[in-house]
Protein backbone atom coordinates (compact mmCIF):
# COMPACT_ATOMS: atom_id res chain seq x y z
CA UNK A 1 0.00 0.00 0.00
CA UNK A 2 1.88 3.42 -0.89
CA UNK A 3 0.85 5.60 2.11
CA UNK A 4 2.33 9.31 1.78
CA UNK A 5 4.51 8.92 -1.39
CA UNK A 6 5.27 12.37 -2.15
CA UNK A 7 6.76 12.47 1.33
CA UNK A 8 8.30 9.04 0.78
CA UNK A 9 10.16 10.29 -2.22
CA UNK A 10 11.25 13.72 -0.91
CA UNK A 11 13.04 11.90 2.01
CA UNK A 12 16.70 11.26 -0.15
CA UNK A 13 19.00 12.36 2.82
CA UNK A 14 20.78 9.42 4.94
CA UNK A 15 18.55 7.56 7.90
CA UNK A 16 20.04 7.55 10.86
CA UNK A 17 18.60 3.87 11.40
CA UNK A 18 17.36 1.18 9.07
CA UNK A 19 15.63 -2.05 10.00
CA UNK A 20 14.58 -4.96 7.85
CA UNK A 21 11.03 -6.82 8.64
CA UNK A 22 9.60 -9.70 6.51
CA UNK A 23 11.49 -8.52 3.71
CA UNK A 24 10.74 -4.45 3.93
CA UNK A 25 13.24 -1.72 4.70
CA UNK A 26 12.03 0.81 6.97
CA UNK A 27 14.53 3.56 7.01
CA UNK A 28 14.07 6.46 9.99
CA UNK A 29 14.71 9.77 9.15
CA UNK A 30 14.56 13.22 11.24
CA UNK A 31 11.69 15.62 10.73
CA UNK A 32 14.22 18.34 12.49
CA UNK A 33 16.50 17.81 9.12
CA UNK A 34 13.47 18.77 6.56
CA UNK A 35 11.19 21.06 5.47
CA UNK A 36 8.71 19.05 7.04
CA UNK A 37 8.94 19.96 10.87
CA UNK A 38 6.89 23.01 10.89
CA UNK A 39 4.27 21.37 8.68
CA UNK A 40 3.41 18.52 11.05
CA UNK A 41 5.12 18.95 14.42
CA UNK A 42 2.97 22.51 14.44
CA UNK A 43 0.06 20.31 14.11
CA UNK A 44 1.20 17.53 17.13
CA UNK A 45 2.24 15.32 14.23
CA UNK A 46 5.71 13.77 15.55
CA UNK A 47 5.95 10.41 13.50
CA UNK A 48 5.09 10.31 10.03
CA UNK A 49 5.02 7.08 7.99
CA UNK A 50 5.62 6.89 4.55
CA UNK A 51 5.82 4.09 1.88
CA UNK A 52 6.62 3.27 -2.29
CA UNK A 53 4.39 0.26 -1.93
CA UNK A 54 6.90 -1.69 -0.98
CA UNK A 55 9.44 -0.23 1.32
CA UNK A 56 8.66 2.33 4.42
CA UNK A 57 10.48 5.56 5.31
CA UNK A 58 9.21 7.17 9.03
CA UNK A 59 9.58 11.18 9.45
CA UNK A 60 9.92 11.51 13.51
CA UNK A 61 10.85 14.57 15.29
CA UNK A 62 14.39 13.90 17.05
CA UNK A 63 13.04 14.82 20.20
CA UNK A 64 9.85 12.83 20.21
CA UNK A 65 12.22 9.21 19.22
CA UNK A 66 14.35 10.20 22.07
CA UNK A 67 11.38 10.28 24.49
CA UNK A 68 9.68 6.86 22.77
CA UNK A 69 12.19 4.90 21.30
CA UNK A 70 11.06 1.63 22.85
CA UNK A 71 7.86 1.78 20.72
CA UNK A 72 10.38 1.87 17.19
CA UNK A 73 12.21 -1.36 18.30
CA UNK A 74 11.74 -4.12 15.22
CA UNK A 75 9.21 -5.66 17.44
CA UNK A 76 6.92 -3.06 17.94
CA UNK A 77 7.48 -2.23 14.41
CA UNK A 78 6.70 -5.63 13.05
CA UNK A 79 3.14 -5.38 14.46
CA UNK A 80 2.43 -1.91 13.60
CA UNK A 81 3.63 -2.70 9.85
CA UNK A 82 1.23 -5.59 10.25
CA UNK A 83 -1.72 -3.10 11.02
CA UNK A 84 -0.95 -1.22 8.22
CA UNK A 85 -0.80 -3.86 5.70
CA UNK A 86 -3.80 -4.79 7.35
CA UNK A 87 -5.28 -1.61 6.82
CA UNK A 88 -4.28 -1.40 3.03
CA UNK A 89 -6.28 -5.05 2.21
CA UNK A 90 -9.07 -3.82 4.04
CA UNK A 91 -9.21 -0.39 2.06
CA UNK A 92 -8.38 -2.25 -1.17
CA UNK A 93 -11.47 -5.06 -0.68
CA UNK A 94 -14.50 -2.43 0.54
CA UNK A 95 -13.50 -0.05 -2.30
CA UNK A 96 -14.42 -2.83 -4.02
CA UNK A 97 -17.46 -3.90 -2.85
CA UNK A 98 -18.58 -0.31 -3.25
CA UNK A 99 -16.81 1.33 -6.67
CA UNK A 100 -17.49 -1.65 -9.03
CA UNK A 101 -21.16 -2.39 -8.31
CA UNK A 102 -21.86 1.19 -7.95
CA UNK A 103 -20.36 1.69 -11.35
CA UNK A 104 -21.80 -1.32 -13.24
CA UNK A 105 -25.12 -0.18 -12.03
CA UNK A 106 -24.67 3.19 -12.98
CA UNK A 107 -23.68 2.18 -16.63
CA UNK A 108 -26.83 -0.01 -16.71
CA UNK A 109 -29.02 2.26 -15.27
CA UNK A 110 -27.76 5.48 -17.03
CA UNK A 111 -27.86 3.24 -20.50
CA UNK A 112 -31.76 2.34 -19.79
CA UNK A 113 -32.92 6.02 -18.94
CA UNK A 114 -31.12 7.02 -22.19
CA UNK A 115 -33.05 4.24 -24.52
CA UNK A 116 -36.25 3.62 -22.19
CA UNK A 117 -36.77 7.16 -20.37
CA UNK A 118 -35.52 9.45 -22.53
CA UNK A 119 -37.65 12.48 -21.15
CA UNK A 120 -36.74 11.64 -17.45
CA UNK A 121 -32.73 10.78 -18.52
CA UNK A 122 -31.28 13.74 -16.51
CA UNK A 123 -33.57 13.33 -13.20
CA UNK A 124 -32.94 9.80 -13.42
CA UNK A 125 -28.69 10.11 -13.82
CA UNK A 126 -28.72 12.98 -10.38
CA UNK A 127 -30.52 10.74 -8.91
CA UNK A 128 -27.79 8.16 -9.25
CA UNK A 129 -25.49 10.58 -8.79
CA UNK A 130 -27.13 11.37 -5.00
CA UNK A 131 -27.12 7.70 -4.32
CA UNK A 132 -23.10 7.26 -5.43
CA UNK A 133 -22.48 10.25 -2.76
CA UNK A 134 -24.52 8.08 -0.38
CA UNK A 135 -22.47 5.20 -1.44
CA UNK A 136 -19.50 6.95 -0.91
CA UNK A 137 -20.01 8.31 2.37
CA UNK A 138 -21.09 5.03 3.73
CA UNK A 139 -17.87 3.35 2.09
CA UNK A 140 -16.00 6.02 4.44
CA UNK A 141 -17.68 5.26 7.33
CA UNK A 142 -17.16 1.59 6.64
CA UNK A 143 -13.12 2.38 6.35
CA UNK A 144 -13.04 4.40 9.06
CA UNK A 145 -14.74 1.97 11.46
CA UNK A 146 -12.38 -1.13 10.25
CA UNK A 147 -9.32 1.27 10.61
CA UNK A 148 -10.30 1.97 13.99
CA UNK A 149 -10.66 -1.68 15.39
CA UNK A 150 -7.53 -2.32 13.84
CA UNK A 151 -5.76 0.24 15.16
CA UNK A 152 -6.80 -0.65 18.69
CA UNK A 153 -6.01 -4.16 17.77
CA UNK A 154 -2.53 -3.14 16.92
CA UNK A 155 -2.38 -1.42 20.07
CA UNK A 156 -3.47 -4.29 22.38
CA UNK A 157 -0.60 -6.56 20.93
CA UNK A 158 1.97 -3.85 21.78
CA UNK A 159 0.96 -3.63 25.09
CA UNK A 160 1.00 -7.46 25.41
CA UNK A 161 4.04 -6.96 23.78
CA UNK A 162 5.80 -4.51 26.42
CA UNK A 163 3.74 -5.09 29.30
CA UNK A 164 1.42 -2.83 30.65
CA UNK A 165 3.62 -1.00 33.21
CA UNK A 166 5.76 0.32 30.07
CA UNK A 167 3.57 0.74 27.54
CA UNK A 168 1.60 3.17 30.17
CA UNK A 169 5.16 4.82 30.56
CA UNK A 170 5.71 5.75 27.36
CA UNK A 171 2.06 7.32 26.83
CA UNK A 172 2.83 9.54 29.83
CA UNK A 173 6.39 10.41 28.02
CA UNK A 174 4.42 11.09 24.56
CA UNK A 175 2.30 13.49 26.48
CA UNK A 176 4.87 15.34 28.57
CA UNK A 177 6.61 15.53 24.81
CA UNK A 178 3.37 17.03 23.54
CA UNK A 179 3.06 19.32 26.92
CA UNK A 180 6.92 20.64 26.76
CA UNK A 181 7.12 21.05 22.61
CA UNK A 182 3.91 23.16 22.43
CA UNK A 183 5.16 25.66 25.72
CA UNK A 184 8.29 25.86 23.83
CA UNK A 185 6.51 26.80 20.97
CA UNK A 186 4.20 29.40 23.60
CA UNK A 187 7.63 30.71 24.57
CA UNK A 188 8.98 31.46 21.43
CA UNK A 189 5.83 33.24 20.25
CA UNK A 190 5.80 35.62 23.28
CA UNK A 191 9.36 36.23 22.97
CA UNK A 192 8.97 37.33 19.06
CA UNK A 193 5.85 39.56 20.41
CA UNK A 194 7.75 40.88 22.94
CA UNK A 195 10.35 41.49 20.28
CA UNK A 196 8.40 43.01 17.86
CA UNK A 197 6.84 44.85 20.30
CA UNK A 198 10.13 46.79 20.94
CA UNK A 199 10.87 47.68 17.91
CA UNK A 200 8.06 49.15 16.81
CA UNK A 201 8.33 51.41 19.96
CA UNK A 202 11.75 52.04 18.98
CA UNK A 203 10.46 52.97 15.27
CA UNK A 204 8.09 55.21 17.03
CA UNK A 205 10.41 57.21 19.39
CA UNK A 206 12.82 57.77 16.20
CA UNK A 207 9.90 58.67 14.12
CA UNK A 208 8.94 61.26 16.74
CA UNK A 209 12.51 62.44 17.31
CA UNK A 210 13.12 62.83 13.61
CA UNK A 211 9.97 64.61 13.23
CA UNK A 212 10.96 67.43 15.90
CA UNK A 213 14.36 67.60 14.30
CA UNK A 214 12.58 68.51 11.35
CA UNK A 215 10.51 71.41 12.90
CA UNK A 216 13.48 72.67 14.69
Amino acid sequence: MKLNPKIYRQLTNEPFMTQEIDGKMIEFHYMNDTPFLFQFASKGRFAIWTSDGANYRVLIEQKYYDALEAFYKPEVNKIWLNFLESVGGISKKINMWFIIPTLVLYVIIAAFATFVFKEYTLQILLGMIVLVVISNMFQSRLVNQKVRDENLRAQDLIREHMGNEKFELLIKAQEDHYQEYFKFNEQQTEENTENQEVIEEKNDNEDKNNDGTKSN
